[in-house]
């Protein structure tokens, strides 16, 4: 786990019903820990491909972790119009292959700052115990921790949106963007036969 590497940097971007398809091939690859992990059961591929056709929503965003153009990671945050914009909740999931690379973390910290921006108060993320992993992502955002039953609930109360903040976002969005217009140009030109 976690000792493959990759070519060029990973590309974080937000994802749309577009990207359904690698949205669902990325739940799929992930092992039977790893999705025990992230939805807190033992879940089978129907349930996943159900899951994945509902990640994309009006209340939901979800950014996601290319690697060498293959989608390895997602961070969804949830929840964004219920409630009155003051609680949503974060969930991570990476790979096998691809954990303990830092995606996770990156992930991690767009979701608060997409949270800062849009007036969330209250952030909560819901954990299984032995998840070290997401304990450790969260911890350096100095959560409120809650263990109980086998499971740990951090919140998190984000800060006030920022000029810095809404300017990183806003330049990432741009970058990642233009990115994938170039991406989807070069794959489409057409290569001379010789």
């Amino acid at each position: 786990m976690g000792d493959r590497s990759y070519d060029t940097a990973p590309e974080f971007r937000k994802l749309s019903r577009r990207d359904i398809p690698d949205i669902t091939q990325h739940l799929l690859r992930l092992d039977p820990i790893t999705r025990h992990s992230r939805f807190g059961v033992s879940v089978k591929d129907g349930f996943i491909r159900h899951y994945a056709e509902r990640t994309v929503a009006a209340d939901t965003l979800v950014f996601g972790a290319f690697v060498d153009g293959k989608l390895c990671a997602i961070g969804e945050l949830r929840g964004l119009f219920s409630g009155w914009r003051q609680n949503a909740e974060i969930a991570v999931s990476v790979e096998p292959d691809w954990q303990g690379k830092g995606i996770g973390s990156t992930l991690f910290s767009r979701l608060v700052t997409a949270s800062q921006n849009r007036g969330i108060k209250s952030l909560h993320i819901l954990f299984l115990n032995e998840n070290k992993r997401m304990q450790s992502i969260s911890a350096k955002h100095n959560p409120e921790l809650h263990f109980e039953n086998g499971q740990v609930e951090a919140k998190l109360n984000p800060a006030w949106a920022t000029p810095m903040s809404l300017t990183s976002e806003i330049a990432d969005d741009a970058s990642a963007y233009v990115r994938h217009l170039f991406q989807l140009a070069t794959s489409k030109r057409v290569r001379p036969h010789i």
